[in-house]
């Protein structure tokens, strides 16, 4: 239950964090003189051509929270303390704290890889490289936690957390090359 709770607090920490850095910028401060609106024309003729508006985007934005950057380096947390759960006998503390972590760390960097790119996935383009990578990285990210789960009531969870350290592996490295 416990996990559950800190994964779910993780998450509101991040997502907070990006809703500060969002609420920080220019698009929500508010208009300096508070002035009742005319109908004059005037104020609603723009002074430049529309080909030239640019749209503000938050990915330009230097305090917004970049998710790209944030579900990379979590994917390979989650695959660096995969490595270091593998490597530790199941009975140690350091096996424990760093597969609690491979299962927290991919559960964010799925929560982070759907916000950046979960608009990347089509299902009529087959095995892309892009539907594999989400595809393998998401089985790799539920296999961790429920590997978690499995390991919290002593059963037998060896196999199940090799297969999902393969999968989130496999999705590393149809991204890379």
């Amino acid at each position: 239950m416990k996990l559950i709770q800190r994964l779910v607090l993780s998450m509101l920490v991040l997502f907070a964090l990006q809703g500060v850095s969002y609420g920080s910028s220019d698009l929500y401060k508010l208009i300096d003189d508070q002035v009742s609106f005319q109908d004059d024309a005037t104020y609603f003729q723009h002074g430049t051509p529309i080909s030239n508006i640019q749209t503000s985007s938050f990915s330009e934005d230097s305090s917004a929270l970049d998710m790209g950057f944030l579900h990379k380096y979590l994917g390979y947390g989650t695959l660096l303390l995969a490595g270091v759960a593998a490597a530790t006998g199941s009975d140690s503390s350091i096996h424990h704290y760093s597969a609690m972590g491979s299962a927290t760390f991919g559960v964010m960097t799925l929560a982070t890889g759907y916000h950046e790119y979960g608009d990347m996935f089509e299902i009529d383009e087959g095995f892309s490289k892009f539907n594999l990578h989400i595809a393998l990285g998401t089985l790799g990210a539920l296999g961790f936690a429920t590997e978690a789960i499995i390991a919290s009531t002593d059963s037998d969870h060896g196999g199940l957390g090799i297969g999902s350290a393969i999968a989130m592996g496999a999705a590393f490295i149809v991204i890379v090359w």
